[in-house]
């Protein structure tokens, strides 16, 4: 993987991810990070860590909690995207801090255009964060999961996904899911979490 495709990614960072039945293969990508924005706000095209902890529900985020977080295939992805997508891959980042983050990434012709991550919530529950999210360019996505939301983000639309252990995120890139699109990729994903 090319390091100017994570950076351009950086914000799918925010995903969902359960190993399946083929392992993909892990790659390492020199980059650099800024911390991204809180779920609701917009994040420049060079965020990769997961939204800074604030008081309350919404007090942090574990990261690569699952060695694997392709929660979603090639079809299940394409399908979200409205593109032919290549097999995902689980990758990794390395940045100059020497701290590494991973991640499940989709590409079609080459280019990202799609990005799981797992993570755990530090306090409260999966559903207790994304609940707690506020501001503009968020909306509820009802119907899957112990909550869902669509929030609107400067690489593109972001699903957070609370099951009861995990809060899944699968960020897109310049592509806007439908609804359906969304539930059908977000029951996918549940359904190959562990536990």
């Amino acid at each position: 993987m090319r390091q100017g495709w994570w950076m351009r990614t950086a914000v799918l960072v925010a995903v969902a991810a359960l190993p399946v039945a083929a392992a993909g293969c892990t790659t390492t990508v020199p980059g650099s990070a800024t911390a991204a924005p809180a779920p609701g706000a917009s994040a420049g095209p060079d965020a990769l860590e997961p939204p800074a902890a604030s008081p309350g529900p919404r007090s942090g985020l574990d990261a690569d909690v699952l060695p694997d977080e392709c929660l979603l295939n090639a079809s299940e992805f394409g399908d979200l995207v409205g593109l032919a997508v290549q097999p995902p891959e689980q990758g990794t980042v390395e940045r100059e801090d020497g701290s590494v983050s991973a991640g499940c990434v989709a590409t079609a012709d080459s280019e990202p255009v799609a990005m799981i991550n797992v993570y755990a919530v530090r306090s409260g529950t999966p559903a207790d964060y994304v609940r707690a999210g506020g501001g503009t360019g968020r909306r509820d996505l009802r119907g899957v999961g112990e909550a869902a939301v669509v929030i609107d983000t400067a690489t593109g639309p972001t699903l957070q996904l609370a099951s009861p252990e995990y809060l899944v995120t699968i960020l897109v890139s310049a592509q806007t899911p439908s609804d359906d699109a969304w539930r059908a990729a977000a029951q996918a994903a549940l359904s190959r979490l562990p536990g």
